[in-house]
């Protein structure tokens, strides 16, 4: 069935039948016309000798004699019967042949033209002589040679004719067979001439359904098939120019939709994917069974209500908005949800929200003391000098708390507005850090905890002098803050193409659901875990701005009970 499918075979079968019907159409023809013609001039000879012997008959005296010459002349291969009159019919003959067209003429009612109107009348007759069945033609002619009206009959047998027919026919056949054998050459030169560019464009058009890229195609006739093969290269250089816009187009989109912090998922839209970004992967990763259940029937809701929803998601302690808009496509409705992490937000808001109350409780502890304190001062409770100076340094030592809480809240603003300018020098670290270790001397003494430098004395580098001071000092308060007794606090330093500066502890530690947060602004670890006072959440924030500004980077590595080791990296200026 397959070989049925192909164009040769089809225009081959095609032509065969063609050829084959004519053929058959001529040859019914020809043998028709070979058999009438045949037929139609054994009559004319049978009239033409029975024309012959009535004038023989007529020109002689003697009848006898006229008829032994007219059955010389005529007999064999035709047959000749003399009747004399009608009555003779009856007569019975000798020869059986003679007898059944003596017997044919006598019962058809076609020959009583014969006598009765001296019309002569031939008909081909069937007959069964000798167990086989013969054909003749059966001539009536009337005589005039005898007084009483008579016939001369002569009859032919015609089978010699059916076989020159049926050799006619074996001609036409074997004829036929050639005609065939060089149609077949001649149909599948043609077919294969006309098929061949057929072909050709068949399998390219499939290699462009594909996607494959084909190359023109050479045409070098000017038929309908050379116009198709150019129309055919025309929708090819199209189609192509077409898919590379489009697939320039959806790498636009995709790396757009790709880049976008929020996540796009689409659903049930008529395009080739569905469209998903890694941060909706990351969604979908994040939510259980029951949330995808619930965000598969707000999609329904909006392609079937056509409005535009949304709502909230909290899953791992992640916060995220689902803003779902229906889209048509092709009269199909469709959605889109637009995914947004609002943690960091939600995060930022409750991180303001402690701040302000922990601001409010860190301003209203000093601002109470310093109220109280100047009071009993003006009441005049301290009636001592000692007592009043006490009572003075109290007052000194809140307000310098308030200052730094100011100064704390000014810097953060500052490096939020961009205007915190940087000072460049030449730096020795070494005597940066013995500032620092100076400024601790007394805590660390309080507090029984050895601080150890460790830094090359020629170690120097381009710095902002102040806020690197300003750094080291937040961590190693950090430091002191959340170790005991007997800890111990090391500063260390060493650089070639980057400083490397490290202030590590044996203290505490931070835990790790707190180390991806530890530099967030607000962000304050559990002041149950530290000593004295505690600040406002922004020292590291400060930290980790200052050492941004100088292109540098700031890491925390920590466990809980081990300690805590900050790592700073600041490249050359």
């Amino acid at each position: 069935m397959k070989y049925l499918n192909s164009v040769v075979i089809k225009l081959w079968l095609t032509i065969i039948l063609i050829v084959t019907t004519v053929l058959i159409i001529l040859s019914i023809a020809l043998v028709s016309f070979f058999n009438a013609y045949f037929i139609s001039e054994t009559g004319n000879n049978l009239y033409q000798n029975a024309t012959k012997i009535e004038q023989v008959l007529m020109s002689r005296h003697n009848q006898q004699d006229s008829l032994d010459y007219a059955k010389e002349l005529i007999e064999n291969p035709a047959g000749l019967i003399i009747i004399k009159s009608k009555a003779a019919l009856t007569k019975p003959f000798d020869d059986p042949l003679k007898q059944m067209m003596v017997d044919q003429v006598r019962t058809n009612k076609d020959y009583k033209k014969v006598f009765e109107q001296e019309q002569h009348v031939t008909k081909t007759i069937n007959v069964q002589y000798q167990g086989e069945l013969h054909r003749y033609i059966l001539l009536g002619f009337p005589s005039q040679a005898f007084n009483t009206n008579g016939a001369i009959i002569l009859y032919q047998d015609i089978n010699s004719i059916s076989d020159t027919i049926q050799y006619i026919c074996l001609i036409i056949l074997i004829v036929t067979l050639l005609l065939i054998i060089l149609t077949t050459i001649f149909a599948f030169f043609l077919s294969t001439r006309i098929t061949k560019p057929l072909l050709l464009l068949k399998d390219s058009a499939f290699k462009v359904a594909r996607g494959e890229q084909t190359g023109r195609l050479d045409t070098q006739s000017r038929d309908e098939i050379g116009e198709l093969t150019v129309a055919f290269n025309k929708m090819e250089q199209d189609i192509r120019r077409n898919i590379s816009s489009i697939k320039a187009e959806r790498n636009v989109r995709d790396k757009l939709i790709d880049a976008m912090a929020d996540g796009v998922l689409s659903y049930n839209l008529d395009i080739e994917a569905q469209l998903k970004n890694p941060m909706a992967d990351r969604f979908l990763a994040l939510i259980d069974d029951e949330a995808k259940a619930v965000l598969t029937e707000r999609f329904n809701a909006v392609t079937t209500l056509e409005q535009t929803e949304t709502y909230s998601v909290t899953a791992h302690h992640h916060h995220f908005v689902i803003i779902i808009s229906p889209v048509k496509t092709n009269q199909k409705i469709g959605a889109v949800a637009l995914i947004r992490d609002m943690t960091e937000e939600y995060q930022n808001d409750e991180m303001k929200k402690r701040f302000i109350a922990n601001v409010s409780h860190e301003l209203r502890t000093p601002i109470q003391m310093l109220q109280g304190y100047t009071e009993a001062l003006l009441d005049g409770i301290g009636e001592t000098k000692e007592e009043r100076d006490e009572f003075l340094y109290i007052i000194l030592d809140e307000s310098k708390r308030l200052n730094r809480m100011v100064n704390e809240l000014l810097n953060v603003a500052r490096y939020d507005a961009g205007s915190n300018e940087m000072l460049l020098e030449d730096v020795q670290v070494k005597s940066l850090f013995d500032k620092v270790a100076t400024n601790f001397n007394q805590r660390l003494s309080d507090n029984g905890v050895q601080l150890t430098v460790e830094v090359d004395d020629e170690l120097h580098w381009r710095m902002d002098y102040d806020k690197m001071i300003q750094v080291l000092t937040n961590l190693i308060d950090n430091a002191i803050r959340y170790t005991h007794a007997g800890d111990k606090v090391m500063l260390q330093a060493a650089g070639d193409d980057v400083l490397e500066m490290i202030v590590m502890d044996t203290g505490v530690g931070i835990a790790a659901s707190h180390l991806p947060h530890i530099f967030d602004r607000f962000y304050k670890v559990d002041a149950a875990r530290t000593r004295g006072n505690h600040g406002t959440g922004l020292g590291l924030f400060i930290v980790q701005a200052i050492v941004q500004s100088h292109g540098g980077t700031i890491t925390v590595a920590s466990e809980a009970g081990q300690g805590t080791k900050f790592m700073i990296s600041i490249p050359k200026h």
